[in-house]
């Protein structure tokens, strides 16, 4: 059960993503062509800032989410009615607060952008992107009960439906009228007709969750939940000072239009991330579900497998994007829309760095480990920020992601394995950075290894991109599969592949008599 939920959200995840991805490069493309890279500096800030917005969510949703694991897998509906109704009051009086916030920090807002009048009817574009940041939280409760019983890959196919359309007719209305109010309008209206689909769904596949009737909660179960909020909002302080915070000191230090820049690099490697991230959520689920039924020693090996599948996949991926998103932004926008190649440099390590703990975040979160950790972001944020500035006036735009670096290699780092190796696991912290130095060395040589064959492919056509592309896929994979195919992770792995594949072939075979 769990590996055949995990099989259907990663597959489903990754091949909406793939899509979100070539359609979003096409939206981007005539987004700028458009707009120009002032709209497209706009755009990100509004979005980057009102994402600030979200600290009032204060982690409810990974506690619905972990609070839902086991009345699930023992079919406690009266359980699972009572944190559907709790979530929901919480989630309504949320959307009230930032409709509250938002029109407060309008004017701040609007003074950071400094548009003046070269941006029309800015406060209906305000306006717009608030409702839409509104709209996310009136139908949150019942995402996460989906995505919390393991069937995420429902609403991923939703989702990527409505984005496929959404996107073709903004693509549409900005290369007929280069409205940007429009294109905004029509995100808005399609954005709530998908939020209302998916809760027509949900309501259908769980039912009982409309009853009127009250169910309450003891009081024990409503302060763990109460802590592990107040944790989390803590969390999530940091985690926006930490990662929401660029686009910020970008306008402020070095100016709007670098924020348009930036945004394109931030669009490739969120992409990415996003791709990575569709692969991990989609076992996300099952962690959860196996934290709550099976041994440590379980545990911790399927942990192993999950750690290999994530050094593979952001290795892989670092290695891709250091040798193709240069070309790849001067071929599909054009010249003078690259960043120095130190920041560039940087944003990868930062990458690497935040995509290699993945696993781990995924091990502590289903653990429920939120309240013992909960000052180490605000510690991280405060690093960062104060680091950021006195780099940003010294380097420029490097010392902003530079901040982040350390930060994060001074706290969350070590800190989070720490945790996990501790409480979840029982073993040796030794063990985790071991490997970990294991796989970045792995990673240093296979990426020397592949720039060189890389750079012996000139121009930077469709063609030629294509062909690093294909390089760059197929060196580290041939390296990787030497490396360690003969090892227990891989081992467990082709044993879950031929599980499934043997499951598929039965259900075929069943069908065609």
């Amino acid at each position: 059960m769990r590996v055949n939920s995990s099989a259907k959200n990663i597959i489903i995840g990754v091949i909406s993503q793939i899509v979100i991805i070539f359609l979003g490069f096409v939206s981007r493309k005539v987004f700028i062509d458009s707009l120009g890279a002032e709209y497209l500096g706009i755009n990100g800030l509004l979005t980057n800032v009102l994402s600030m917005l979200a600290l009032v969510e204060s982690g409810i949703g990974a506690s619905i989410i972990y609070s839902l694991y086991k009345p699930l897998a023992n079919n406690d509906k009266s359980k699972v009615i009572a944190l559907i109704q709790l979530f929901k009051k919480a989630y309504a009086i949320i959307a009230v607060g930032i409709l509250i916030l938002s029109i407060i920090i309008y004017p701040l807002v609007i003074r950071v952008m400094d548009v003046n009048d070269t941006i029309p009817s800015i406060e209906i574009v305000y306006l717009i992107f608030v409702l839409k940041n509104i709209v996310t939280y009136l139908n949150a409760h019942k995402v996460s009960l989906i995505n919390a019983d393991q069937k995420g890959y429902i609403v991923t196919t939703i989702n990527i439906g409505f984005q496929i359309i959404v996107t073709l007719i903004k693509i549409f209305i900005l290369i007929k009228t280069q409205n940007f109010l429009l294109y905004l309008i029509i995100e808005l209206f399609m954005f709530i007709g998908q939020s209302f689909y998916i809760s027509i769904i949900v309501n259908k596949r769980y039912p009982y969750i409309k009853t009127t009737e009250k169910y309450p909660l003891d009081k024990q179960e409503k302060l763990t939940i109460k802590n592990n909020v107040k944790a989390l909002f803590l969390h999530n302080i940091g985690s926006f000072c930490i990662f929401g915070t660029d686009n910020i000191l970008i306008s402020a230090y070095v100016g709007l239009v670098t924020v348009g820049l930036y945004s394109n690099y931030t669009m490739i490697l969120g992409q990415l991330n996003s791709l990575i991230s569709s692969i991990l959520d989609g076992i996300g689920s099952s962690v959860g579900n196996l934290l709550a039924t099976e041994s440590t020693f379980k545990s911790y090996s399927i942990f192993k497998v999950i750690y290999l599948i994530n050094f593979w996949i952001c290795s892989i991926s670092v290695i891709f994007l250091y040798n193709l998103v240069e070309p790849f932004i001067n071929w599909w926008i054009g010249k003078g829309y690259l960043l120095d190649s130190v920041t560039f440099i940087i944003l990868l390590i930062n990458f690497y760095i935040t995509g290699m703990r993945s696993s781990i975040f995924t091990f502590k979160s289903k653990a429920g480990i939120f309240v013992k950790d909960k000052y180490f972001p605000l510690v991280e944020a405060a690093i960062n920020l104060v680091i950021s500035i006195i780099l940003v006036k010294t380097i420029g735009l490097a010392g902003i992601f530079l901040g982040t670096t350390i930060s994060t290699l001074s706290t969350v780092f070590w800190n989070v394995p720490r945790l996990v190796y501790k409480d979840v696991f029982h073993v040796s912290l030794i063990l985790y950075f071991t490997k970990y130095l294991y796989y970045f060395g792995i990673t240093l040589i296979t990426c020397v290894i592949t720039t060189y064959f890389s750079n012996l492919i000139e121009g930077e056509n469709i063609f030629s991109l294509i062909k690093k592309g294909f390089i760059c896929l197929t060196i580290p994979n041939l390296i990787y599969l030497i490396i360690f195919y003969k090892s227990k992770e891989v081992t467990y792995i082709k044993s879950i592949l031929l599980n499934i594949t043997s499951g598929l072939k039965m259900k075929l075979n069943s069908r065609t008599f």
